[in-house]
């Protein structure tokens, strides 16, 4: 079966295609403007150039979503409402999830009780994952990690607001000590998932983690911060391989859906 994975970022989208044999990658730039109709002008492309009809698709998105329903996504306002509805396709559309959800999938392993994927780039968002299946909570909007509010001297902040990428290009933040300073926010935010979840493994990913300053400062935070209990069997490990991470956690939804409909 063909299948079509698209992972929708703030700055860009990737477009992953399995074909017979081979895979084809397809990257086009995003922003604030970027619509639902040219997401599916995008598809519509594809479709045409690759002779695309019978296949599967899966979007993953930034944001809130709800029953396959961008809900609300800041960085990406015109794609709030993307659904089932307003999706254009020749294929037959099996989900839309969030971008981090999906991530998760990519990494996370049954045999572990817990695993967390934080992901800090535009925004700051995490995954919960419970011996290998997604934790979404009561409504599916479980893990806004950068929602959750710091007191600073200067206020009353959201980890977004203080460590997120986009802040930190808003505020034009570039000495070490700043960005360190950033990072320990994150930290902060981490020793509490660390002292909630106790998870075997935590996930560093996105944009921000290629910063060293910022990287240390949310390593040394968490360390410093975070119960020694739950520390000591924990394993922090950094997503390398970035740019693919949510397109691969897609083909692995799509996969296990395939296993239980055959089945």
């Amino acid at each position: 079966m063909q299948t079509l994975t698209i992972d929708v970022g703030g700055s860009k989208a990737l477009f992953e295609l399995q074909l017979k044999g081979h895979t084809e990658q397809y990257k086009i730039p995003t922003g604030e403007g970027f619509k639902i109709e040219d997401l599916n002008d995008q598809i519509a492309a594809l479709e045409r150039d690759y002779d695309l009809q019978h296949y599967h698709l899966a979007i993953a998105v930034p944001g809130l979503v709800q029953q396959n329903r961008l809900v609300s996504c800041k960085s990406l306002p015109g794609l709030n409402g993307l659904s089932f509805e307003t999706l254009k396709t020749q294929g037959e559309l099996k989900f839309i999830c969030n971008d981090i959800d999906a991530g998760m999938q990519a990494t996370c392993d049954e045999k572990y009780a817990c695993e967390l994927l934080v992901m800090c780039g535009t925004g700051i968002g995490m995954s919960i994952a419970l011996s290998g299946k997604a934790f979404t909570g009561a409504t599916g909007v479980a893990g806004e990690l950068g929602h959750c509010r710091v007191m600073t001297e200067a206020g009353e902040f959201s980890l977004e607001q203080l460590a997120s990428g986009d802040s930190i290009r808003s505020r034009k933040i570039s000495t070490a000590d700043d960005l360190y300073l950033a990072g320990t926010y994150l930290g902060m935010g981490l020793a509490w998932a660390v002292n909630l979840f106790n998870p075997n493994r935590i996930w560093l990913a996105g944009g921000m983690m290629n910063s060293a300053p910022y990287y240390k400062g949310c390593l040394d935070s968490l360390r410093r911060m975070a119960l020694s209990a739950p520390l000591a069997e924990m394993k922090i490990n950094r997503v390398d391989d970035m740019e693919t991470l949510v397109c691969r956690g897609l083909s692995v939804i799509l996969a296990r859906d395939y296993s239980k409909d055959a089945a």
